[in-house]
């Protein structure tokens, strides 16, 4: 089907921002939505647990240096915590929870039972050689088992994460029995190369289409060649960026701010990743009249990747949401999804939702 959503309640504008601030802005505006009370709203704001850990290591030339990692579960009100880690020199605990929070919505978007959890590690991966990378890896996942071990939880990379060190992550917990390689970056990258490919189709409907995806990695990667087989005609500019090239959809795999976003030409742009879109850079998209389908969507549809049928009837749901209500993508799928958090929570909304 072809999606035209008009927003009668536009994205909070901000400039460019931090991760958190972010998410808490838009978790206001879902409040305020579903009419939920301020105690309510700050549980919802709040992560369950977090835990900061410096990690030592010891550099092959002898010397030792000591890393940041952090732990985020932000709510297990659904079931168990659930989600990646991200290593990265900006890694730090306001984005982590920020991610932790995102992930909670994914999951309760998808119905699935987790709560949301994240992890980040403040390291450059490629200043390190493979066997620092390796002790890195095994040190923090022994670290957050203060918080991560209590429910049987292996924690995993961010799907674009150098796939040794999924294999490490596993290893350093898994029971025994336990196959190390069932949970890999390259999997779940897959899944959500899919999961865009499946949120294009779904805004835009059968037919020849074009798209260029922004950013480099493995999700951009694999959801050029999702789009490829489903058969759109996936455009790379000869030079520069594909920011604003005249195509019907442009996947996002890098962040996009406020004035980056006014380059934009596609009528559709879709987030393969977390945060791509700051809360400026949504604002400027919705009075272009550009249709913005979020993370938080893509990922449920990352979580369903097994069952398309689900994933489908996900995407149908927050769009018919947005329909109805006359709202973003974005605020139909987090008031779907924050909706059914509140209620394991024991709330009764003022309005019902799916």
């Amino acid at each position: 089907m072809t999606l035209m959503v008009p927003s009668k309640t536009p994205a909070t504008a901000l400039t460019d921002h931090d991760p958190l601030e972010a998410a808490l802005r838009r978790l206001d505006e879902t409040a305020l939505l579903l009419g939920l009370d301020d105690g309510l709203r700050a549980m919802l704001a709040s992560p369950r647990r977090s835990l900061t850990v410096s990690v030592p290591v010891r550099r092959e030339d002898g010397r030792m240096d000591v890393v940041q990692g952090f732990r985020v579960q932000h709510s297990t009100v659904l079931g168990p915590a659930r989600g990646g880690t991200r290593f990265a020199p900006s890694a730090g605990l306001q984005e982590v929870t920020a991610l932790a929070m995102v992930t909670t919505w994914k999951h309760a978007l998808a119905g699935v039972p987790y709560g949301g959890a994240r992890g980040g590690v403040r390291v450059d991966p490629a200043r390190l050689d493979a066997r620092e990378l390796e002790r890195v890896t095994r040190r923090y996942v022994n670290e957050i088992m203060t918080i991560a071990g209590s429910d049987g939880e292996v924690p995993t990379p961010d799907p674009d994460a150098d796939k040794r060190i999924a294999v490490w992550m596993a290893d350093g917990r898994s029971a025994p029995g336990t196959a190390v390689g069932t949970v890999t970056g390259t999997a779940a990258g897959t899944a959500a190369g899919g999961a865009v490919a499946a949120a294009v189709l779904g805004v835009l409907g059968e037919g020849v289409r074009t798209v260029a995806v922004h950013g480099p990695g493995e999700t951009a990667r694999l959801a050029a060649l999702r789009l490829a087989e489903e058969g759109f005609r996936v455009v790379t500019p000869s030079g520069g960026e594909p920011l604003g090239l005249g195509v019907d959809a442009l996947v996002l795999a890098a962040p996009v701010t406020a004035d980056l976003a006014r380059d934009v030409r596609a009528s559709v742009v879709v987030e393969a990743a977390d945060g791509l879109l700051s809360p400026g850079a949504d604002a400027v998209l919705a009075e272009a009249g550009t249709v913005v389908v979020p993370d938080v969507l893509t990922g449920a549809g990352e979580v369903l990747a097994a069952r398309p049928d689900l994933a489908r009837r996900c995407f149908d749901t927050v769009a018919a949401t947005a329909a109805e209500r006359g709202i973003t993508l974005r605020q139909a799928a987090w008031a779907v999804a924050v909706g059914r958090v509140a209620r394991a929570h024991g709330a009764r909304l003022q309005d019902p939702l799916p």
